[in-house]
């Protein structure tokens, strides 16, 4: 049963970056933000619903985070245990990623790159995981080498929430205790908007109140995997953070996006853990090879997807039709899946399993028991 679930996991996996190169390459540019000139086909993918909440792939993603940290948790034996697993499951191929990408993106004429050329100290918001404000004061125009990292910055965030929470508390309650927090978060936030109309920002950048809700929705989607928490405990847990979520979704009625929409998704989203969690056998379709094939390299390929896929779409003609650019853009595509597939092969898991030996020690479970949420 539970590498049945795992596959599904993957598979969920590969749905979300499905998700989230659509949004890039047929959407993002488009959008209310941009409205550039660098998709061969304009705008004519822009009311597409699939391309334009294809975003939501990165929540999918936060709640599929929220799951495997909890099981991460439960077989760390410290917390720098924990700290080293995540370093050797992040940084290495962030690194080699940010180094490509920025040679690329400086070497490349494609009109893409030439809209992002890049300076050495995009380097450090890029490798440490901070917000590039951090680093403003500095290097006025320091930005991440990749817009897509802004999400490692927000994992990195949960990582050390959920960490303090299972150390300092009860480590058999934590999905229960990151609710309970995930709602004192967005009271406090609440409270600071009022108390304070120069509010800055800096207390959403340390305690993610917008995103924390998806984690904590993994969590208790794990304890339920686990049976280790009621059906009924779990709805409540679940309703309070849809809640959450459904309210934060009304902000985004200001940049062209339904809140009613995005909150169907999410609901989608927590009803497809729930038969993951609870009856796994139902979520067999999300098993397929193909998409537990990019689910397990589904980092690698996050890393590369926007800089490499819209330097090679940005370069397709607008005078060859519709149907040739759609070709072409899905065979830039399936190089993308490739060049994740060797990131993965080459650098993402052997770095993993290499550094996790030398720094950690051999594995103390079978690795067919973890391997495929690692």
């Amino acid at each position: 049963m539970v590498s049945q679930r795992l596959r599904a996991l993957d598979g969920l996996r590969g749905v979300a970056i499905l998700l989230v190169m659509g949004f890039h390459y047929f959407y993002h540019l488009e959008s209310f933000y941009y409205k550039s000139t660098l998709y061969p086909y304009g705008e004519t993918f822009s009311n597409v619903l699939i391309f334009k909440y294809g975003y939501m792939g990165v929540e999918l993603f936060f709640i599929i985070s929220g799951f495997v940290i909890a099981m991460t948790l439960e077989s760390s034996r410290s917390v720098i245990d924990f700290a080293i697993r995540r370093f050797v499951r992040i940084w290495p191929a962030l690194i080699v990623s940010a180094i490509l990408t920025f040679f690329l993106l400086n070497w490349s004429d494609a009109p893409f790159a030439l809209h992002r050329r890049q300076s050495w100290p995009n380097f450090l918001p890029s490798l440490t995981l901070t917000p590039p404000s951090l680093w403003s004061g500095w290097f006025p125009k320091v930005d991440y080498v990749t817009g897509v990292y802004w999400s490692l910055v927000v994992e990195i965030r949960f990582y050390m929430i959920a960490a303090i929470l299972f150390w300092l508390f009860s480590r058999e309650k934590l999905a229960r205790n990151l609710v309970i927090f995930t709602l004192v978060v967005y009271i406090a936030r609440a409270l600071l908007r009022r108390a304070m109309p120069g509010y800055n920002g800096v207390y959403d950048a340390l305690f993610i109140p917008d995103y924390l809700p998806w984690f904590a929705a993994g969590a208790v989607f794990y304890e339920l995997y686990k049976e280790r928490l009621a059906k009924g405990a779990a709805l409540i847990m679940l309703a309070v953070i849809y809640a959450l979520i459904a309210r934060v979704s009304t902000n985004y009625a200001m940049i062209g996006r339904d809140p009613v929409f995005a909150s169907a998704a999410a609901l989608a989203f927590m009803v497809l853990f729930w038969f993951l969690a609870t009856k796994p056998a139902s979520m067999r379709l999300f098993e397929v090879r193909p998409l537990v094939w990019i689910g397990e390299c589904s980092y690698s390929i996050y890393l590369y997807h926007y800089a490499v896929g819209m330097i090679l779409i940005s370069q397709v003609s607008k005078t060859i039709g519709l149907a040739p650019q759609l070709l072409l853009v899905a065979a830039i595509s399936l190089l993308v899946l490739a060049v994740g597939r060797v990131s993965y092969a080459v650098v993402e898991n052997p770095a993993r399993r290499w550094l996790t030996k030398l720094l950690i020690g051999p594995p103390q479970k079978p690795a067919a028991a973890a391997s495929p949420a690692e």
